[in-house]
């Protein structure tokens, strides 16, 4: 049986790691309760999804003090200096505060520092995906090796030694989530590559933690009024756009942009009251761009570069649809906040549907293929029907996707 994880308001939480801002919605949340967190950012400015002052308006810039701003090139290089690294990073810490450690939030290849951190506090290796499934996944290792080692800090060396070290961090990775008191990762189901490294983990006495949540935080005083129809309408997907390149080697990360493309076009031809917006972020951007124009609806498409949050917040605000990953992926964020805002929401929820972590009576159109985004597009027609739905999508999301569920059910909090 899982223990649940004590942790008092005489201590401090510290996170490390912030992959798109995830973790920051917990660590609001225990502030929120009255816990003391430090929480560490080491994405640099540019990396503007992962900056939590682009989703959170009540954070701001320069942080407060109980956020750290950690100037680091490249997470890649903490498996192979972990030690290291971790006695930094509690030199860090011991600057800021005296107080003991309840508890570390790891994520990210922050994961890889769990074996040197765990005799200072609890450790919970908080995972967004690819930290676990991709680099963590023991077995996969010589295929990544080969799919990655043209990439990042790996392309400037020698292809068999790149190799190597691929293989190497993808051991320490490993070793992190296995010396963690608590790893948190997607239902199971979620991903085969996923379910074989938990798996694993599990059979070693590892507590193994679901999640499949957001935080609804950073739409805080935005409005979710229902849009009433004008004359076009107005389609909108923030997904980034990966499903003919997967440098991981995991095809499980299909967004499947390519359906939902063909699905608008092929509904294109029935109404030519649309206009779409897509976001350029992702490794298939120039093949979707492609797509568009081989399929003639190019003109009818509008491309944004990857803006701040509150940018992305005006085009959902806009729009009239929604859409999330239509692939072998799960629906995220992108998704969520659609819903939280009273947008009807197109994306592929059928594995969520089956597993049961969503009801199968729930207000999400979902697609798989081409045929299915024609077919929701056109129930969408339907003005009753979408007003409907759009109220129905505020209620859903906020009791199945909120983020307090987990830390309930984690920690015993005192």
């Amino acid at each position: 049986m899982r223990k649940k994880i004590k942790i008092d308001k005489s201590g401090v939480i510290v996170f490390m790691g912030s992959m798109n801002a995830m973790p920051m919605m917990y660590a609001w949340e225990l502030r929120r309760r009255g816990y003391d967190v430090l929480y560490f950012v080491d994405a640099p400015p540019t990396d503007a999804l992962s900056r939590p002052e682009n989703h959170y308006a009540g954070l701001g810039y320069p942080y407060p003090n109980w956020v750290v701003e950690l100037k680091m090139p490249t997470q890649m290089m903490l498996p192979y200096f972990s030690r290291l690294h971790a006695k930094r990073v509690m030199k860090n810490i011991r600057s800021r505060t005296k107080k003991a450690i309840s508890c570390f939030f790891l994520n990210g290849f922050f994961v890889s520092l769990a074996p040197w951190l765990k005799t200072e506090g609890k450790v919970v290796a908080l995972s967004h995906g690819s930290d676990l499934d991709v680099w963590a996944n023991r077995g996969n290792a010589k295929n990544l090796s080969n799919s990655f080692k043209n990439r990042s800090i790996f392309n400037f060396l020698p292809s068999a030694f790149a190799g190597r070290l691929i293989e190497k961090a993808v051991k320490q990775q490993y070793a992190g989530f296995s010396s963690s008191d608590a790893v948190i990762y997607f239902p199971h189901g979620f991903n085969i590559s996923g379910d074989e490294v938990v798996g694993q983990l599990r059979a070693e006495g590892k507590s193994v933690w679901e999640r499949y949540d957001v935080s609804f935080e950073p739409l805080a005083g935005v409005s979710r009024e229902i849009k009433e129809p004008e004359s076009k309408i107005i389609l909108f997907s923030g997904v980034r756009f990966l499903y003919k390149t997967f440098p991981d080697g995991n095809r499980e990360y299909s967004k499947g942009n390519d359906i939902m493309i063909q699905g608008i076009a092929e509904y294109w031809k029935r109404n030519k009251r649309i206009e779409v917006h897509f976001v350029e972020k992702g490794e298939d951007v120039l093949h979707a761009k492609q797509l568009c124009r081989d399929l003639g609806i190019n003109e009818i498409v509008v491309w944004h570069k990857e803006m701040p949050f509150n940018k992305l917040i005006d085009l959902y605000l806009k729009s009239d649809i929604c859409f999330d990953q239509v692939g072998a992926h799960w629906m995220g964020a992108i998704g969520a906040y659609a819903l939280f805002l009273g947008r009807p929401l197109i994306a592929n929820v059928n594995k969520a549907m089956e597993l049961g972590v969503f009801p199968y009576k729930n207000p999400i159109l979902s697609a798989e293929n081409a045929s299915d985004v024609f077919d929701a597009l056109v129930k969408l027609e339907n003005d009753s029907f979408r007003r409907n739905l759009s109220q129905d999508s505020k209620i859903f999301v906020e009791r199945e996707m909120g983020c307090s569920k987990l830390i309930d059910s984690l920690f015993s909090l005192t």
